[in-house]
């Protein structure tokens, strides 16, 4: 997947960031709302300067759509370290994107700081809201999630944007079914075979943890997804060969059980009508804590690779306080707040050296995780499953 080499690349980048018209002076408002010239870089200052810088603009505000109560109990304790005020922006993932976009020639915006999760990726960084790049300057960077600190949805985003908490598809099974797992993609087809029926996957357009299983195929009855990388529209030649892959799907339609959502695979499995299925780290986990899931379920990312991503946040270029922005996002990536991304939301940190309480899936098994490809390619498979699969009698 390149990471390494591309994080080292990223890093190295982190030297030119002074230089960067526009991106991370220090663009406090003046009384009349107006922005005043930048000042120092806050890519240049010390802890100390930081601080201080971010005291003296006194609030930061984060856009976010999901789980506020979360979020209000992270600032109170942003708030509580370094007395700036932390404002929450909630509102849909669409809307906030939506206001960043509207506001993205104003001198100074709104937001400081917004979450970015999705298709979403694509949209923010291909608009250019974001300052930075800001990685190199965050704290933890060492620590960091390799593959998100590269790539997200298969946007490589220069450091632009700050890895928060994982999430990862898997095959969640029944142990007692299947005692043996399959671990390459020709054992799975195996055991699809010898178990008709018994495996499920949701319909890719209605729910993410079947998109996983799609985009799998493609990498394995293919030539992999590093020609998709980079890409920032669909290249007709990369895609040239997908018949095969609805032929497959085809081929095995009779053996193999299509869902409706990512809950109801999870509800298929528990009720012994399927004994395998895809399905997300985070909603296994809450899952079994809520009852719906048996918890003797296992959930492991096979040899074959099934796709993670998760979520990452990025100062927006307008941003009417960056020095509070970046001091922030070094907060989000502190080892307690880290800690209450899993306990909370279930999802695994992004750090690699905290302790992960909540988890349904072994360490050792982010080894065969892979990244998605462009969020262009994800639609039109989508597009081209229904079409050719879902769509053929």
């Amino acid at each position: 997947m390149k990471f390494k080499r591309g994080l080292a690349l990223l890093l190295a980048a982190g030297t030119l960031t002074a230089t960067m018209a526009g991106c991370g002076g220090d663009k406090k408002p003046a009384a009349d709302g107006s922005a005043s010239k930048p000042q120092k870089s806050v890519y240049e200052m010390t802890e100390e300067e930081l601080v201080a810088a971010a005291k003296e603009e006194g609030s930061v505000t984060f856009a976010v759509w999901h789980y506020e109560d979360l979020w209000r109990e992270i600032g109170e304790g942003f708030t509580e370290k370094y007395g700036i005020k932390f404002d929450v922006a909630m509102g849909e993932q669409q809307a906030l994107t939506n206001k960043a976009l509207a506001e993205k020639e104003s001198e100074v915006g709104s937001i400081d700081v917004m979450k970015v999760g999705g298709e979403h990726t694509k949209i923010t960084y291909d608009a250019g809201l974001f300052m930075g790049p800001t990685l190199p300057s965050i704290a933890a960077k060492d620590v960091l999630d390799e593959g998100l600190s590269v790539r997200q949805e298969g946007v490589e985003h220069n450091g632009y944007l700050v890895p928060l908490h994982l999430n990862q598809t898997g095959l969640l099974i029944n142990p007692d079914k299947v005692p043996n797992p399959p671990q390459t993609w020709e054992e799975l087809e195996a055991w699809i075979d010898e178990n008709p029926k018994r495996f499920g996957f949701c319909d890719p357009s209605k729910g993410g943890s079947g998109q996983a299983f799609v985009f799998s195929a493609i990498g394995n009855l293919l030539d992999g997804y590093d020609k998709y990388y980079g890409d920032t529209e669909v290249e007709e030649a990369d895609v040239k060969d997908w018949d095969k892959v609805w032929q497959w799907f085809n081929e095995r339609k009779d053996k193999m059980t299509i869902t409706t959502s990512n809950k109801d695979s999870l509800a298929r499995l528990n009720q012994g009508e399927l004994y395998m299925v895809v399905g997300w780290d985070d909603l296994t986990v809450s899952t079994m804590k809520s009852g719906e899931l048996f918890k003797e379920a296992k959930l492991y990312i096979p040899k074959f690779g099934l796709p993670g991503g998760g979520d990452t946040a990025g100062i927006m270029k307008n941003a009417p306080h960056p020095a509070a922005s970046l001091l922030l996002l070094n907060y989000f990536t502190s080892p307690e707040v880290q800690q209450k991304f899993n306990e909370v939301l279930n999802t695994y940190p992004a750090r690699n050296d905290v302790e992960v309480v909540n988890t349904s899936i072994a360490p050792e098994d982010f080894a065969n995780r892979t990244s998605w490809i462009p969020a262009q390619y994800k639609q039109k498979f989508i597009n081209d499953f229904v079409a050719n699969v879902l769509m053929v009698g």
